[in-house]
């Protein structure tokens, strides 16, 4: 009997189980990312969500505070959601936006503090899908993007492209098919995306027309725009009625060919070279 009394006793004191979502949660939202660390607070670096309503009805927690959460993982956090960093000013403080569908692990609710309320928190365990609808920005007198340090993957290009004229609402939901590996994206059956092995800063887009005219345009990204550069970085480059390159993505692995000889040319020093 005393046993028993003692064990109903722990759990009354102990009741962290309750507190805890042990199960991992697929959801999706609004992220905002805050980087204090250069400056003269306690804030550090924060990386919280707002999830969409149906994510928020998956969870009493979630429920309880209206979807609202940070992650306990913000810098790994950050990789994960792709946001490029840069050099840090001291003093400086830095954000970024953005959309994403992400697995959420130990969900559970942190009592108030000295600096915050009673608040909800979890880990972020994996990125579905992502796409960042405002670039790292720093408050220090202008509000110019943070140069990026380059494309890492086809998603990185894919977030890029915020910035071009021809595809400002474009929205990760949008793609068909992502292939990470491969470097390749693609819209429909008509416009393929392309980031060659070795290119950090260069994607090669590929689209057909109506009566199945192929057009391939190479674009160049600066960290604040694109640039067409299809002309000086192939050989004999020709977009008139159509263009002398197209993307082959046969087998799974894109190559960048040309008509009629159908050579395969691949990338290098900023470049396209004639393999062999």
């Amino acid at each position: 009997m005393l046993n028993r009394i003692v064990l109903v006793t722990a759990l009354a004191l102990c009741p962290l189980a309750s507190q805890a979502q042990v199960a991992p949660l697929v959801v999706s939202g609004q992220w905002e990312y805050r980087d204090a660390s250069q400056k003269e607070t306690d804030e550090g670096v924060n990386l919280c969500f707002r999830l969409d309503t149906a994510s928020t009805a998956r969870s009493p927690q979630l429920r309880q505070f209206g979807g609202a959460l940070c992650v306990s993982n913000p810098a790994e956090g950050a990789k994960l959601l792709g946001i490029v960093q840069g050099p840090h000013r001291v003093g400086c403080g830095y954000s970024a936006k953005g959309e994403a569908a992400v697995v959420l692990s130990g969900l559970r609710v942190l009592p108030e503090d000295e600096m915050y309320d009673e608040r909800l928190e979890a880990r972020l365990a994996d990125v579905k899908a992502k796409r960042t609808t405002s670039p790292l920005v720093s408050d220090c007198g202008n509000k110019e993007p943070v140069v990026s340090a380059g494309f890492k993957s086809i998603y990185d290009a894919i977030a890029a492209l915020k910035a071009h004229p021809n595809y400002a609402s474009l929205s990760m939901s949008d793609f068909a098919r992502i292939d990470a590996v491969s470097g390749l994206a693609e819209l429909d059956a008509s416009t393929q995306m392309f980031l060659p092995p070795g290119s950090s800063d260069t994607l090669v887009m590929y689209t057909e027309n109506n009566v199945g005219t192929p057009f391939l345009t190479v674009e160049r990204f600066d960290g604040r725009q694109w640039r067409d550069v299809s002309a000086t970085t192939l050989p004999g480059y020709v977009n008139r009625n159509g263009s002398n390159y197209y993307l082959d993505v046969s087998g799974g692995a894109g190559k960048v060919r040309n008509l009629p000889a159908r050579k395969a040319w691949r990338y290098s020093g900023g470049r396209f070279v004639a393999e062999n």
